[in-house]
């Protein structure tokens, strides 16, 4: 007879993962699931996810998705969620980082969902202030906090660039001042579509602007991430295609908010988007 106290490794049906360690207590459901997917950051991977498991609100889930690393990164991970039940790890076949969004959270089971990117880190009462603010105010579908961006050797470099623009939903269609740390209803999320795989490269950007049009957005004016910036990160490594996901998901937001075809979206050199109205020029 199977240990019932065994982690389970279950194989699973194609498109699934084919390593899934998941010892959550099915009638206990956490609060807050805590999303991180990873693709070859087993140099990274051990420090973000403690980051998640100390938080100081410990009502959470960690889905630490593996999508077909060659490093280290799956023993990495197979520990950790060895070590502690909250850890739900899943491993697969190389598919990128849409595909790997869609499984994690096909396993989340929180009404509140964040995400910690596997190279970066969160600040140990992050989770409880974002929470607590969502809980607090039951309009708001969404809160993000500001973040420091550090080096490749976790020095702090200074507030992110994006900490400086305040929010507007309008605003939002030029500027992804959303940022790092997210917390939003997994519930309003599900309503407006989850994630657009297509998308992947702006899945977060895509994400943030159908929120916004469904439910109200509270930035804190605090710290609460640390966004590591280094040469192997995508927003080094894939900016153009990045850029280009990002524009497509402003033009389905312009849809979406009848806003075109009067209004369109350009980015110019350097990535730096605006909207231009076809009778009265740039609109923001």
């Amino acid at each position: 007879m199977a240990d019932p106290d065994a982690p389970a490794h279950q194989p699973t049906a194609p498109g699934a993962p084919v390593r899934l360690t998941d010892r959550r207590d099915p009638l206990r459901p956490a609060r807050t699931s805590i999303v991180m997917a990873n693709h070859n950051r087993g140099a990274y991977l051990e420090a973000a996810a403690r980051s998640v498991l100390a938080q100081t609100d410990g009502d959470l889930e960690l889905i630490l998705w593996d999508d077909g690393s060659t490093d280290d990164s799956a023993q990495i991970a197979g520990r950790l969620a060895d070590e502690d039940a909250r850890v739900v790890f899943a491993s697969a076949g190389h598919g990128g980082l849409g595909r790997a969004m869609l499984g994690a959270h096909a396993l989340a089971r929180g009404e509140l969902v964040g995400w910690v990117d596997s190279d970066d880190l969160l600040m140990a009462h992050a989770v409880a202030r974002c929470a607590g603010e969502l809980l607090a105010r039951p309009g708001v579908g969404m809160v993000y906090s500001d973040h420091y961006a550090m080096s490749a050797q976790g020095q702090v470099m200074g507030l992110g660039h994006r900490c400086r623009v305040p929010y507007s939903a309008q605003g939002l269609l030029v500027s992804f001042m959303t940022f790092h740390f997210r917390l939003v209803r997994r519930a309003l999320m599900e309503r407006v579509g989850g994630i657009d795989a297509g998308l992947e490269m702006a899945w977060d950007y895509d994400l943030c602007l159908r929120l916004s049009e469904a439910a109200g957005v509270t930035h804190l004016r605090e710290p609460l991430y640390m966004y590591r910036v280094h040469a192997g990160s995508v927003s080094e490594t894939r900016r153009a295609e990045q850029v280009a996901h990002a524009k497509r998901a402003v033009e389905a937001a312009l849809v979406r908010r009848g806003m075109a075809p009067s209004t369109r979206v350009e980015v110019d050199a350097h990535g730096v988007f605006r909207l231009v109205t076809s009778d009265k020029g740039p609109a923001v």
